[in-house]
């Protein structure tokens, strides 16, 4: 009865695709709630508000993931640990409800800037191009993925706009860059635990399909991740110099994207600036 409640919720057509009626209206939602959250709260922000408002959307997904996690649990019959909530969309749940509970300002500030740059990618890349994530007929698996990825944008924009990043590129990717380093290490180390201790095939301990693959950065599993994935095809799933040519690259590229990000927000804190101090000069002209 528990299980038919939890996961009979299907959708009745074929699954949502990529920017039909479903993804667009999300779409319209996030950027209804991203400008909504910017002009109410982050435009007359202080420390209280922005810690309160980061609060509230890590426990908001920390309640869906828990719903989530029983809904897989439930269909399959057992814990399905390849869907174990630390991968690159999901630590930003874990870093919203704890960063706020943090004392030390200069440690919080670092994990409001990797909201605000690693999380706000991770949102952004999967609500423009969700694919895979909507293939499921599942209602409140659907709805999970779209509130999720949103809500990331929502989060980093407003962090963006209250905190004012942006302005110094490298002072705001430094912080953020050491967070997303301790949380690879963490994976790493785990994903080598977890295989070695109760993963691994060939010592019968547990079925290769359930991996347990943080990250996706598990020497021993292939990555689903586009390009990265040719270069991890190369260590043959041994942890060897193939396998740490292809973790630098991981790294790599996220930090990359997060510098793309900040550079389109200085440049666009630039323009504004420059538009600012024009009308300036012609007021005083008149």
């Amino acid at each position: 009865m528990i299980k038919r409640l939890i996961t009979d919720w299907k959708w009745i057509i074929n699954p949502p695709e990529n920017y039909g009626w479903y993804h667009l209206m999300w779409l319209a939602i996030m950027i209804a709630a991203t400008i909504l959250s910017c002009v109410f709260l982050a435009k007359k922000h202080n420390k209280k508000t922005d810690d309160k408002f980061i609060f509230s959307i890590g426990f908001m997904l920390i309640v869906i993931e828990i719903y989530k996690q029983i809904f897989y649990t439930l269909d399959a019959g057992r814990y399905q640990w390849y869907s174990f909530p630390f991968q690159f969309c999901s630590v930003p749940m874990f870093v919203a409800f704890i960063a706020p509970l943090i004392k030390k300002e200069s440690i919080k500030e670092a994990m409001y800037k990797f909201l605000a740059t690693f999380g706000l990618i991770a949102g952004i890349s999967v609500m423009l191009y969700p694919d895979s994530t909507l293939n499921t007929p599942y209602i409140t698996i659907l709805v999970h993925t779209m509130l999720w990825h949103s809500s990331m944008v929502v989060m980093g924009v407003y962090l963006i706009v209250a905190r004012g990043y942006g302005k110094n590129i490298f002072k705001d990717l430094l912080p953020a860059l050491y967070i997303f380093l301790i949380i690879v290490a963490i994976a790493v180390v785990t994903n080598l635990i977890a295989y070695h201790t109760y993963f691994n095939p060939e010592l019968g301990l547990d079925p290769y399909e359930n991996s347990f693959n943080l990250l996706f950065l598990s020497p021993y599993y292939d990555s689903p991740l586009p390009i990265l994935s040719d270069i991890k095809e190369l260590a043959n799933g041994q942890l060897n110099f193939m396998y740490i040519v292809f973790l630098l690259c991981y790294i790599v590229a996220f930090t990359l994207g997060v510098l793309l990000v900040l550079s389109f927000v200085y440049l666009i804190r630039y323009l504004h600036e420059v538009k600012h101090v024009k009308n300036r000069k012609s007021f005083k002209n008149i």
